[in-house]
């Protein structure tokens, strides 16, 4: 069957259609969660306050994201929502930005290295229950490779299908992490995952979807990968989600953090 692959990013400042540009990233399939469960998940939005992107809090005055959610913004223009499922316009927990520290080898145009950090410009003060740090990967760690690959887990508060709605709580769902073999050996229409900085998840009916871009992808209790992209209409056959693989930048994320801190 022939699908037009009109490609889109999701950019925090709302979903840009762009012929031939970085593939679209509300979770598909999802249900919703609690921010007990993932105290370390926030919502970022931009200068129009209306969510766009998501990421995880790695330290009390960072955020872990997509490089391609902080592209051709200013840090003014950010806040991060925090400790709550429930996400709107005004609150709660809203905090400003302070500085955007992106991945200097981030390629818009491949998407690689799509990796940023958020200095926020207060401190969060964990208390462990509705918010604290999420857990990183061992550097270089691969999840398990055999054929069946390993349970996975995305949240965020992206689009439910590709011309959905926004969700205003926080959705999670469970899928299959791939192999890289069976990723990387796909044939990709424009687009093509790295095998050292990109890992790849799909199920069927199940996945990311407009404006899930920089939210996490989790195994046994670790953020192993940030979505990045995939190809529309979301959850798309045969094409998995692409996620930047975290375990590939764990030096990258200790340096930036103590060099700022």
């Amino acid at each position: 069957m022939h699908v037009a692959l009109t490609i889109v990013i999701s950019l925090i400042l709302g979903i840009v259609a762009v012929q031939a540009a970085p593939p679209e990233v509300r979770i598909v399939g999802g249900k919703d969660t609690t921010i007990e469960k993932y105290p370390y998940v926030v919502s970022i939005r931009g200068s129009t306050n209306k969510p766009g992107c998501s990421g995880t809090i790695t330290s009390h005055q960072f955020v872990l994201t997509a490089g391609h959610c902080t592209f051709g913004v200013l840090a003014s223009q950010l806040s991060i929502q925090y400790g709550s499922a429930f996400v709107s316009p005004t609150g709660p927990n809203i905090v400003g930005v302070k500085r955007i520290i992106r991945h200097e080898l981030y390629n818009k145009d491949e998407v690689h290295n799509d990796i940023a950090l958020l200095q926020v410009q207060k401190p969060f003060v964990f208390d462990y229950v509705w918010l604290a740090p999420v857990r990183l990967p061992p550097m270089n760690f691969y999840t398990p490779q055999d054929e069946q690959g390993a349970p996975g887990t995305i949240v965020g508060w992206g689009m439910n299908s590709t011309f959905g709605t926004l969700q205003t709580w926080l959705q999670e769902v469970d899928l299959m992490i791939m192999p890289d073999k069976a990723c990387l050996t796909k044939q990709w229409p424009i687009y093509k995952p790295s095998p050292i900085y990109n890992i790849c998840a799909w199920e069927q009916g199940k996945g990311q979807c407009n404006a899930d871009s920089g939210g996490p992808l989790f195994y046994d209790g670790m953020q192993v990968g940030i979505i990045s992209w995939s190809y529309k209409p979301c959850t798309m056959t045969p094409y998995p989600g692409v996620y930047t693989r975290v375990a590939s930048y764990v030096d990258w994320i200790l340096h930036k953090q103590m060099l700022y801190d």
